[in-house]
């Protein structure tokens, strides 16, 4: 969306590379295309489509339902691309069981970022030692069937939404390999404190919404669902108090409000549709 210019370097580093995938599909959310769709025709591969323009969930899903192929790798355009990626990817394919997600390392500022698993506030904690229960989706593969069994929420505006679609995957009995050298960088423009403040702020909605979906639908713990309503704002609260962020007091029961009603609806939906 509106970043031609790194979408380019992104395109260049995919076709620079040992190998090349069948196709690259581009879902465009810019207000006006002209721009980027120029980038695209710069390159064979590449698939240009104007996308929903609903946001970063919606755009996902958009490009998903265009994929030809049995395996998908999601790429932000902000990404570069490592000579080795597609040729280990085809490596890795020869191999991989049926309802198995890959994760790789992503490159960030410098250090290599392995995806660390939720913490019972919905944070991305640690990498663990074994069992993973999420991804980068920086560098990642997924079989393209897993999309017929969960989406994008598209309540989401941004963050955490890698982490709700690994918890429904995982409960309907998909597993995540982690492949350490299945390596991509991220290397994102500059941000006005004004466009990091906003972004801190969907995400931190996005936390509060995809743990009660967590707790209410995917693990079905009323206890932990109950823990986690009355600690998570309680956290934020005394957070916000610490560091003087007076206008995030209201924001935390507010969005609270919203992630328990946006899960239960959720989850109504769910019970209908069995």
């Amino acid at each position: 969306m509106e970043r031609p210019n790194e979408l380019r370097r992104c395109l260049l580093s995919i076709m620079s590379g040992r190998a090349v995938p069948y196709e690259i599909l581009v879902s465009d959310d810019s207000r006006d295309g002209a721009a980027t769709a120029a980038v695209c025709a710069e390159f064979s591969l590449v698939r240009y489509s104007v996308g929903p323009r609903r946001g970063l969930c919606a755009n996902r899903n958009a490009v998903v339902n265009r994929a030809r192929t049995d395996y998908i790798s999601l790429l932000d355009d902000d990404v570069v691309v490592s000579p080795d990626f597609v040729a280990r990817a085809l490596e890795l394919l020869a191999e991989l069981p049926p309802k198995t997600l890959v994760t790789g390392t992503m490159v960030d500022e410098g250090r290599p970022i392995v995806p660390g698993n939720p913490t019972f506030l919905g944070f991305f904690g640690r990498a663990p030692r074994g069992h993973y229960k999420n991804i980068n989706l920086i560098s990642n593969i997924f079989p393209r069937a897993a999309f017929d069994e969960a989406r994008f929420d598209e309540l989401i505006a941004y963050g955490y939404e890698d982490m709700d679609l690994c918890s429904r995957l995982l409960s309907k009995g998909y597993v995540i390999k982690h492949v350490p050298d299945l390596v991509n960088t991220h290397l994102p423009p500059p941000r006005t404190k004004e466009f990091a403040r906003e972004r801190l702020l969907m995400a931190a909605r996005a936390r509060f919404y995809t743990s009660v979906k967590r707790y209410l639908i995917y693990e079905r713990s009323i206890s932990r669902l109950a823990a986690y309503a009355l600690l998570a704002p309680t956290h934020r609260i005394f957070h916000a108090l610490k560091t003087r962020d007076w206008p995030d007091i209201p924001a935390a029961i507010s969005d609270m409000g919203f992630a328990l009603r946006a899960g239960l609806r959720e989850r109504a939906r769910e019970r209908r549709a069995v």
